[in-house]
């Protein structure tokens, strides 16, 4: 039979099929296994580790906030302050460098000298699992954010939550 482009679409107008509602752009982030980031299906390359690292961090902590001296005792076991404070502004300003220039930059929370991320702006395997998701649940190998020693605590949280 011939087929007309015209009656093709018009069959498909009465069909009443759902329209799919564009997602609102999230920061792509991987918990399991290894630290990742993407965004739009590329990772996204930091210029330092300790940068990465600090997200890490935020992300762990579920979009609760912490102070510099919170960060400088997780992350580097560092009870100097004053080169604690300088050492984060200078990986701070190199995170938010990274996250403007994938137009990010607003996942960042600073108030009141406090330092976290807006947790709605973020994809992660982690709060999914977190949420009951039962695909992040089985995405879960025991392994979370394993380059990371102060990761340890929510790994075995997580392990004996599955």
């Amino acid at each position: 039979k011939p087929v007309y482009a015209d009656r093709v679409r018009a069959e498909l107008d009465h069909l009443n099929l759902p329209t799919a509602e564009p997602k609102p752009d999230k920061l792509q982030v991987r918990c399991f296994g290894h630290f990742e980031v993407f965004w739009h299906g590329k990772p996204v390359i930091f210029q330092r580790k300790q940068s990465k690292e600090l997200l890490a961090f935020l992300v762990d902590r579920e979009g609760r906030a912490c102070t510099a001296e919170e960060i400088a005792a997780a992350l580097w076991e560092d009870d100097d302050s004053s080169a604690a404070k300088a050492r984060i502004r200078l990986i701070l300003h190199d995170l938010r460098t990274t996250l403007q220039e994938i137009g990010m930059d607003a996942v960042l929370i600073r108030e009141r000298r406090q330092l976290a991320i807006r947790r709605d702006m973020v994809d992660c395997d982690y709060y999914r699992m977190l949420e009951g998701d039962m695909e992040a649940v089985n995405a879960f190998a025991g392994t979370y954010m394993s380059e990371y020693s102060w990761a340890e605590l929510t790994t075995g949280s997580l392990y004996f939550r599955k």
